[in-house]
């Protein structure tokens, strides 16, 4: 029987003040989730935080798991967003590019120990949005493979969330991408630069791609 492995990136904002109180509740969950963890429900989870941001990720076996499921509403320290009947505590982030999406439990089980992982943000110039997605998308279906296995970027406004896996996996995917043309532009980088808005409080080599910290990952 083929087990469907699901990935999964929520966000969340702690109130003014709570940032300490916050990272102290989602640590305090972190026992249930390496039992989750050992039980193969979740074959992996991981925190992330930048100043009251925080951003988790995920990846379970044989069904989608809601955030609030994992860590409880949190009402008393998250902020609430709107959008849907009732406010949320966790928003989703839409996948916008993966070199590689898990085909089963067999693909998409790690070959070698994860060294350390990144996570890293930018931002999107509102106007440009639709142009970084399409480029990405092209990449990714026409030159499936061709990058990190495992990584992630997922998208909230225009904030996106870059997630990564030290060292990285290169290899080939299993089907054919789902595009055959060959229009991906081969000076990348100079595409991508004015898609961003620049960090001006970030080192200099993280003005686009900001690194923030990892508070757990469990494997």
């Amino acid at each position: 029987m083929t087990q469907t492995v699901y990935r999964a990136v929520f966000r969340a904002q702690c109130k003014a003040g709570q940032e300490t109180a916050t990272i102290d509740q989602f640590n305090a969950t972190t026992v249930a989730l390496q039992q989750a963890v050992a039980a193969g429900t979740l074959l992996t989870i991981s925190l992330f935080r930048w100043g009251v941001h925080f951003f988790v990720y995920w990846e379970s076996l044989d069904q989608p798991i809601a955030p609030t499921a994992l860590f409880g509403a949190m009402t008393d320290l998250l902020e609430a967003w709107p959008g849907e009947a009732a406010p949320r505590t966790f928003v989703p982030m839409l996948d916008i590019f993966h070199c590689q999406a898990p085909v089963d439990l067999a693909h998409w089980q790690r070959k070698q120990p994860i060294e350390r992982l990144q996570g890293r943000l930018t931002r999107l110039k509102p106007e440009m949005a639709s142009s970084y997605i399409f480029y990405h998308y092209q990449l990714q279906e026409e030159k499936p493979g061709s990058f990190d296995k495992y990584c992630l970027i997922s998208m909230q406004e225009n904030l996106l969330f870059f997630y990564q896996e030290v060292p990285a996996v290169v290899e080939a995917l299993p089907r054919p991408g789902k595009l055959t043309t060959t229009n991906t532009p081969d000076h990348w980088h100079d595409v991508m630069f004015p898609h961003f808005i620049l960090w001006d409080d970030a080192p200099p080599d993280q003005a686009i791609w900001r690194e923030i910290e990892v508070i757990f990952h469990l494997v």
